[in-house]
């Protein structure tokens, strides 16, 4: 795995906040800020979260045992 660096510049706010997330939750500045990006880019994917594909867990059942039963049940 290859990482880039990536420098920015804050201001004093920007990074007093940051700072304070990144100690109450017990975070080096580099994981949060990477946090920050990781988060960022998923919310820009447009990927949409509430999209019903993303909703099909639980939507289907079947024999629980069908991967070792598939012959039998559908009479192959």
């Amino acid at each position: 795995m290859s990482f880039k660096h990536v420098q920015v510049k804050l201001e004093d706010y920007e990074y007093s906040g940051l700072k304070k997330v990144a100690d109450e939750k017990h975070l080096t500045l580099k994981d949060a800020v990477r946090e920050a990006v990781l988060f960022w880019v998923r919310s820009k994917s447009g990927l949409d979260k509430d999209d019903p594909f993303f909703k099909t867990s639980g939507m289907f059942s079947t024999d629980e045992n069908l991967s070792e039963n598939h012959d039998q049940i559908y009479e192959v």
